[in-house]
């Protein structure tokens, strides 16, 4: 299948990259690839080297056999620490100590190691991009040389080859560039894991070779066991350039930009970087206090020199001033308690001063909130903000992540379940009747059916597809209410008929007798034809006779 999905090229402004063999449909699955190597960011907590657990360095133990490699325990069953590594490690007899105490070592010592046991996997890698010139002597240089470099060196480990050819600097290099985050296991059934935990990172030669594009065109999906799958996102077209999102979606234009210049070297010119509104989001836009009309956009006029403009009044701030203001929003979202709604509902409000609705950091209180509503009662308040913040999200989305999409999903899962639970509230109160009922739940039964139908894309052993598992199992029993409440319905109207056709019978008989004492009260009175006597007046008993007309012969 991978043969057939894709194929490398080059050129001079995206250097080696991936472009689609033949047309792709959407939810094609493009190609499957294994970590060569997992391990933590240069700031990351020390991790276990078999199970990559974060682990407490005043209790972690070293394995038995290289008596080097970090453990959380002795009795680990983790699979990342192979039998190559660990005989390898014990033939370069390095101190399992200076690993607990410099734990930025470890990535990079791992990758060197393959250069022993497993030399084609490390050349693979070491072909890989580190932008070394553009890296040189900056402080990210400066910063691996100490916590990385020097401490290798004690080890033995590099030849003076090595350290003549800057190798650590390189893997260094190659590990920031060509990495790609993802999350540590987690065996509950949480879909969503604290981005602020999620330090690992893998390194994947394959799916390195797929360049960026703010509005990608394929998803990736990774597993517990750090398996990355790659899905076409929307159709792809024959030779079009593969893309995925080097950054986060729901950052603005700046701070994306700044991202992938500072990590991966380089400014996007995607439409959705070009195009101050963000597609018309505003993701990034801020309320201009000069004519409180317009919104304030980052426009980047010249090389290295960026201003907001209104986009009414055409008022320029510097860059600076609106810095200002984005920081303190943070800091007061940072001061915020997570678990009270009305202190997050407050500082909503009051950020909408300043910032347009749509705002990334108005986003990301908006998604706060949500999960806070669904751990609240289910009152028909809480759960009316609820589906109105989630359909605003929703508007802002379905512009950033055409096609499939994790994030859309996770907030059509939360929007259905409001909508069945305040559904069912009016329902039970009497403000809607059946046929509304059934409008709703039907409303609903499409959203989880697109949530489902997204998640199912996450691989099985993943937190979002054990919430597709969950959500199936929903949507049959929400198919199931809704038939039998219509099987009711109808029921009901048939019922209902039978009843309208009783009485209707009943009347009919009514009339019927009625009719017939009528016409028995009446009988020598009523002719015939329905007359009342000659010339259709009544002839009264004892009357004047009329004389019989004469017969002319």
């Amino acid at each position: 299948m991978t043969a057939k999905t894709y194929k490398i090229t080059q050129s001079d402004s995206l250097g080696r990259y991936m472009v689609a063999k033949r047309q792709l449909k959407q939810g094609e699955l493009i190609l499957k690839e294994e970590a060569v190597l997992v391990g933590p960011h240069l700031n990351g907590p020390a991790r276990c080297f078999k199970c990559l657990k974060t682990i407490n360095l005043l209790m972690c133990s070293f394995c038995n056999q290289c008596n080097t490699a970090l453990m959380c325990t002795n009795e680990c069953q983790g699979k990342h620490h192979s039998d190559d590594e660990c005989l390898t490690l014990r033939t370069q007899k390095i101190k399992g100590q200076i690993l607990a105490e410099n734990p930025s070592v470890i990535f990079p010592l791992r990758c060197l190691l393959l250069g022993i046991y497993n030399p084609g996997v490390y050349e693979e890698i070491i072909s890989m991009e580190s932008h070394l010139e553009k890296r040189r002597n900056t402080p990210i240089w400066r910063r691996h040389k100490i916590s990385v470099e020097d401490i290798l060196k004690d080890t033995n480990l590099l030849t003076p080859r090595d350290l003549q050819e800057e190798v650590v600097q390189k893997i260094c290099g190659i590990l920031d560039v060509n990495s790609i985050e993802v999350r540590p296991a987690n065996p509950s059934n949480l879909p969503i894991v604290d981005p602020e935990k999620q330090c690992l990172r893998g390194l994947y030669p394959k799916v390195a070779m797929i360049a960026h594009n703010c509005l990608p065109n394929a998803y990736l999906a990774a597993d517990d066991n750090f398996s990355i799958s790659v899905y076409a996102k929307v159709d792809i077209k024959e030779e079009a350039p593969i893309f995925i999102n080097y950054t986060n979606v729901l950052q603005g234009n700046q701070e994306r930009q700044l991202s992938l210049l500072e990590g991966k070297y380089f400014t996007c010119t995607c439409s959705r970087c070009r195009d101050p509104s963000e597609l018309g989001t505003e993701i990034s836009s801020l309320i201009c206090h000069k004519c409180r009309k317009g919104f304030l956009r980052y426009t980047e006029l010249e090389e290295n020199f960026q201003l907001w403009k209104c986009s009414e009044c055409k008022q320029c701030f510097k860059d600076f001033l609106i810095n200002l203001a984005i920081e303190e929003a943070k800091r007061r979202i940072d001061d915020l308690d997570p678990t009270d709604v009305q202190q997050m509902e407050n500082l909503y409000k009051k950020l909408l001063l300043t910032f347009h609705p749509n705002h990334y950091l108005l986003l990301g209180l908006k998604q706060a909130l949500v999960s806070l509503y669904s751990k609240l009662p289910p009152t028909k308040s809480n759960l009316n903000r609820k589906i109105d913040l989630c359909g605003r999200l929703m508007s802002v989305f379905g512009k950033l992540e055409p096609g499939i999409s994790r994030i859309k999903a996770l907030t059509m899962y939360e929007l259905q379940s409001a909508i069945v639970d305040i559904s069912n509230k009016q329902y039970r109160d009497k403000e809607i009747g059946d046929e509304e009922l059934i409008s709703e739940l039907q409303t609903a039964e499409k959203i989880l059916k697109d949530s489902v139908k997204y998640l199912l894309y996450e691989p099985p052993k993943s937190p979002e597809g054990r919430m597709a598992q969950m959500g199936l199992n929903e949507l049959k029993m929400l198919r199931n209410s809704i038939q039998s409440i219509q099987q009711d319905l109808v029921v009901s109207k048939e019922q209902q008929g039978d009843k309208k056709a009783e009485i209707a019978r009943r009347l009919k008989e009514k009339l019927e007798k009625n009719r017939e004492k009528t016409q028995k009260s009446c009988e020598g009175v009523i002719t015939p034809d329905g007359g009342d006597g000659e010339n259709g007046k009544s002839a009264k008993p004892g009357g004047k006779k009329r004389n019989k007309k004469k017969t002319v012969t």
